[in-house]
């Protein structure tokens, strides 16, 4: 029994032994093909489409399930025309539940030009039954074409039919003429064989012949093979034309589909958005305010909602109402630089559009067309510059929509002349804060929507303006009827928006001494490397420290893979071995008793644990597999299945969730009230993002957030800036938005940090440089709450729907 018992543990280690290698193998793997899709990208920015192809192939042979590598592939494939590619990378997306609505439709035409119209007629019936369903443009016109496709594939299906068939024939033609040679011997000549008899031969084709005289093949000279012709008519078609006595002109047709489309732009009773919603469900005050905007306003507002309504949603969907029915057609949206990425990110995973930013790689490239395209989403600090001011101003917009509006409160700014010289039909303004300091900001802005609306600025200080208190409005019954025709402000007690407060506790962890060292050369490592090359290495430095606050093994498969690919200079490499060979642990981590501690405190409550990393996932899977936890797993590589599954299991059964920063998106996960940051996002609005999937409407219970951060690590100083400093974990979401567009300079918040952190001389330096820091964030917070209660005092629910 003894023995068994023994055998028994030696087999479990050396599974668990097999299993870690595996872990640390697929990590490597992994970063592996994040590296070639990097490249990839690279070289097509500058032009090289030869080895972008080669680099993504590459990157797609290693991690065939990711979404990014499926993207780039696919847009590569569609830039060097090769269609095969395009479709493959379609494929992959479908088989991860990745596919967009458009590439169903351009999956089509792709099979088509590549001859499989068997393939394509059987996806063009599945797509003609889902088009009610999809989101796409001019479904009207997309049909018909859809269907002329159908035709089309059909046709090529009956004419390799009838190829095959004719083939068939031939060869049976051929096999009957040996036959008979081979029977009656080369000299004689024999008739027609059934087969041929059975054929029709050139006089059915050409009955003229024989009248003319003209001799057959059988007559004289070699045989000529006869062709068969086959003619088919599509009966249901047929009958339905001739069922109609009394058709109409197409001139009559398209009249009456104008008057319709007309009559339906003029009502903006039911919008036609909604159906482009996507894991997001609109509420009603929002959907309320883009009436009124499309109704009463004519598309020129100022939308100031206080903070965590979602201006965001309210102006996309009348964006996207506008589309829709024809009445524009190109736009641009600019924001404060750090804000780009989150407006490109709620435009395509909740309305499914993908426009171009100045974050992408066509616009850093310096490429000028960019500023061609129909929709932008611009950094406003990119639109000003000298380079680009007359290529944004040259062009008509119909509709304009500017972010944190109250960047443009001084008509001297450059913000402000860039928006007043844009050619623009309709112009959203987005701002919690339009008045921060003097009513005359709140001029600036009304004048940009609708010049003349508060009369001359001279007027208007007379009219509306008290002396000595430019706070402080004169005539306030006729400035609210005045902004009520350009301005909308919803507040919270409006929107019936009530969810329990949420808490955070940062927990500090000592490291073991391995920890320590690894760290601390880790940390030399690092600066070495960032005063020793600039660029890219900068990427890969930052990496590093982050991963360093996620996990050794996080840190280890980056190593690994600067080792195998020798990115770094031939004298760090010893060094770069050294901290690789203190990356070695085991799974009782500080961090992970830590978590243990955490869980078992709940008495068996749900909890969610956000990790940055898929090594850092492995690592905890191993844990708490072999500490017996019930948990399920959710990361971007998985299917739409597979995440359905795993967020089914936890709803259900399973204790613990352990996910990455996709982690639920769009799901619904207010049955959890606690969570974990086991790693800390350097971008505090990513952190807002983890929070906001638990602490949201749905929610009935208190959250509980739990931050873990290493004593002395850069984490360690994000929190005392963001935790103790301004208490960010309390407020409303959306609000650090509004303290961070405070801070002076384009620069965004993790950038901050790292420039901190790596330039500083000393330890001594780097807890000065974050104190202030701190100071300069208490202080952006304590400008922000004034301005906030000066526009509730202003405006109150004097401008609520």
């Amino acid at each position: 029994m003894a023995t068994s018992k023994t055998e028994k543990k030696k087999l479990k280690r050396k599974r668990k032994k097999k299993q870690s290698h595996r872990a640390k193998f697929t990590s490597k793997h992994h970063v592996n093909g994040l590296y070639y899709l990097e490249d990839a990208s690279y070289f097509l920015a500058t032009g090289r489409l030869d080895k972008a192809e080669r680099t993504i192939k590459k990157a797609f042979a290693i991690l065939p399930d990711d979404e990014d590598v499926l993207h780039a592939m696919g847009h590569i494939g569609s830039q060097i025309e090769d269609e095969a590619l395009e479709l493959k990378a379609i494929e992959g997306l479908e088989r991860i539940g990745k596919i967009q609505d458009d590439m169903k439709i351009t999956r089509l035409f792709l099979l088509f030009d590549l001859g499989s119209h068997d393939t394509c007629l059987e996806e063009l019936e599945k797509v003609l039954k889902e088009i009610p369903y999809l989101k796409l443009k001019n479904k009207r016109k997309l049909k018909k074409d859809l269907k002329n496709l159908e035709k089309e594939c059909q046709a090529n299906i009956e004419n390799k039919k009838d190829r095959e068939e004719y083939e068939e024939i031939l060869s049976k033609i051929k096999k009957d003429q040996i036959s008979a040679k081979k029977k009656n011997g080369p000299a004689q000549k024999k008739g027609p064989s059934e087969l041929q008899k059975a054929a029709p031969g050139p006089s059915a084709l050409n009955p003229q012949n024989e009248e003319k005289g003209k001799t057959t093949s059988s007559e004289t000279g070699p045989d000529i093979q006869d062709v068969p012709v086959i003619s088919k008519v599509d009966d249901t078609l047929f009958r339905n034309l001739l069922g109609n006595p009394h058709p109409s002109s197409l001139d009559t047709y398209e009249v009456a589909l104008l008057s319709h489309q007309i009559r339906f732009a003029e009502s903006f009773e039911s919008l036609v958005c909604l159906s482009s919603l996507s894991q997001v469900q609109s509420f009603w005050y929002q959907e309320e305010t883009a009436r009124k905007v499309l109704k009463q306003f004519r598309g020129r507002a100022l939308l100031s909602d206080e903070v965590g309504l979602g201006k965001t949603i309210e102006a996309l969907m009348i964006l996207v109402e506008y589309i829709k029915r024809g009445m524009v057609k190109s736009g641009i949206i600019l924001t404060p630089t750090p804000l780009v990425s989150q407006w490109k990110e709620e435009m395509w995973r909740k309305f499914n559009m993908d426009v171009p930013s100045t974050d992408d790689m066509e616009f850093k490239s310096g490429d000028k067309k960019f500023w061609d395209h129909p929709f932008v989403i611009a950094s406003i600090n990119h639109a000003k510059s000298k380079k680009n001011f007359d290529l944004v101003t040259a062009k008509e917009y119909d509709m304009i929509i500017v972010d944190e509006a109250h960047h443009l409160k001084n008509r001297s700014t450059l913000n402000w002349k860039l928006v007043n010289a844009l050619k623009k039909r309709f112009i959203l303004l987005l701002t919690a804060t339009p008045v921060e300091n003097n009513l005359m900001e709140l001029y600036n802005l009304i004048t940009l929507l609708k010049p003349g609306q508060l009369d001359t600025a001279k007027a208007f200080r007379e009219k509306f303006m008290t002396r000595g208190d430019p706070t402080d409005p004169r005539n306030q019954v006729l400035l609210k009827e005045l902004l009520g025709q350009v301005m909308i402000r919803n507040t919270r007690a409006l929107a019936g928006i009530h969810i329990p407060p949420r808490f955070a506790e940062t927990i500090n962890i000592d490291p073991l001494d391995s920890e320590k060292e690894f760290y601390k050369r880790l940390e030399s490592l690092i600066l070495a490397m960032n005063k020793d090359q600039k660029g890219r290495a900068r990427v890969i430095v930052k990496n590093l420290l982050a991963q360093a606050g996620s996990s050794l093994t996080a840190v280890a498969s980056s190593l690994d893979n600067m080792l195998a690919r020798k990115i770094y200079s031939p004298e760090l490499e010893e060094e770069i071995m050294a901290v690789k060979n203190l990356c070695r642990t085991t799974v009782d981590t500080p961090k992970n008793k830590t978590l243990m501690k955490v869980i078992n405190a709940g008495k068996q409550e749900k909890i969610i644990v956000f990790v940055k990393y898929k090594a850092t996932i492995e690592h905890l899977a191993e844990f708490l597999d072999w500490n017996n936890y019930s948990f399920s797993l959710f990361h971007g590589g998985m299917d739409n299945h597979q995440k359905d599954a795993a967020i089914e299991a936890f709803r259900t059964e399973k204790q613990i969730l352990v996910t990455t920063e996709i982690g639920g998106e769009g799901r619904n996960l207010q049955f959890c009230a606690r969570m974990v940051n086991y790693d800390l996002p350097w971008n505090p609005m990513k952190i807002e993002q983890r929070i906001g999937r638990i602490h949201r409407i749905g929610q009935e219970n208190q959250v509980q957030i739990y931050n873990f951060c290493a004593t002395g690590s850069i984490e360690d100083y994000i929190l005392d800036v963001l935790d103790r400093k301004i208490n960010m974990f309390e407020m409303v979401i959306g609000e650090i938005d509004m303290i961070l567009g405070r801070i002076k300079g384009e620069k965004e918040f993790s950038e901050m940090v790292y420039d901190l952190f790596v330039e500083a001389d000393s330890e001594q330096d780097r807890k000065k440089s974050f104190a202030n820091l701190g100071q300069r964030m208490k202080r952006a917070k304590t400008g922000y709450n004034k301005t906030r209660e000066l526009d509730d005092t202003l405006f109150g629910d004097n401008y609520e729907l």
